[in-house]
C-alpha cells in the first residue's frame, strides 16, 4: 500500500531530542482531530452522519469539552445523542416494563453490551491510526534510504516501550533481510540503553532531595519522574482499536 511519507515532521521529531518524538508527534494528532471535529467537520453532512454513527471514545469526548467550545460540542453531542436513543432507549423502556429482577438483570445485560460496543468505535481515534501509520512507516523508510537519518537515529534517544512496539509492527512494510534485522536490533537497543538512562536520572533526582545533597547541581535531572513515566507508558495513545 502505497502511503504519503511525513520525512518533514519525522526528521524535526528526531532532532528534537525528545524522549519519544512519536509521543510528540501523536499529542500533536490528537489536537489536531480533536480541532477538526469541533470545527469545519460539523457543518459535513457525510461526516456529522459518521460522527453519529460511529461516535467518539469517552477520552476524546471529555477532551473535546475541555475545549471550551461550547457550541460545537452541543451540536455534536445533539446528534450524537438522537443516533443513540434508537437503541438506548428501547433497552431502558424492557427495563422499566420487566416483570421480575431476572428479566432486568437481562436487559442490563444488553445495556451492558450495548454501552460497551457504543464506546468502542472513535473518528479521533481513526484519525491518529491514519497519522501513527504514516509516521511509523517514514521512520522505517528513511532509516531504508537515508544515512544521514540512520546515524542520527542510531545516536537519538529511542521510543518509549509503546511506540518501540509500535514501530516493530509496521517494520516490515518498508524494511526486509539484514537492514530490517538491523533495524529491529537497534530499536531494542534504544530503548533498553535509555530506559536504563532515565532510570539512572530518576535515581539520582530522588537523591538530591536528601539534606546532604541539597547543595549539589540538579545535572538535568529535575525532571527525571516525568521522563521515565514517559518512557514507559508513552503519550498521545490510539486508545480505541
Amino acid at each position: 500500500m502505497k502511503i504519503e511519507l511525513e520525512t518533514i515532521p519525522v526528521w524535526d521529531g528526531l532532532k528534537s531530542g525528545s524522549e519519544c518524538f512519536i509521543c510528540d508527534l501523536m499529542n500533536a494528532a490528537e489536537r489536531d482531530a480533536v480541532d477538526y471535529y469541533l470545527g469545519p467537520a460539523i457543518m459535513v453532512p457525510e461526516i456529522r452522519v459518521e460522527m453519529n454513527r460511529k461516535g467518539i471514545c469517552p477520552t476524546h469526548f471529555h477532551a473535546m469539552a475541555e475545549r471550551n467550545k461550547a457550541q460545537s460540542l452541543s451540536l455534536v453531542l445533539d446528534t450524537y445523542m438522537e443516533e443513540s436513543k434508537k437503541d438506548l432507549f428501547p433497552l431502558l423502556d424492557r427495563i422499566a416494563d420487566s416483570s421480575s429482577w431476572r428479566k432486568a438483570m437481562k436487559s442490563f445485560k444488553a445495556l451492558e453490551e450495548y454501552a460497551s460496543h457504543r464506546e468502542k468505535g472513535c473518528l479521533v481515534c481513526d484519525y491518529m491510526n491514519d497519522r501513527l501509520v504514516r509516521y511509523l512507516r517514514t521512520v522505517a523508510a528513511l532509516y531504508r534510504d537515508d544515512a544521514e537519518f540512520r546515524f542520527a537515529f542510531a545516536q537519538g534517544k529511542g521510543f518509549c516501550v509503546h511506540h518501540t512496539l509500535a514501530l516493530v509492527r509496521c517494520a516490515d512494510t518498508e524494511l526486509s533481510g539484514d537492514m530490517l534485522a538491523d533495524y529491529l536490533v537497534l530499536l531494542a537497543r534504544l530503548l533498553k540503553d535509555n530506559l536504563e538512562r532515565c532510570q539512572k536520572d530518576d535515581v539520582y533526582l530522588s537523591q538530591k532531595y536528601k539534606s546532604e545533597n541539597r547543595d549539589k547541581p540538579w545535572n538535568g535531572c529535575e525532571d527525571a519522574h516525568r521522563r521515565l513515566v514517559r518512557k514507559l507508558f508513552g503519550e498521545g495513545r490510539v486508545l480505541s482499536r
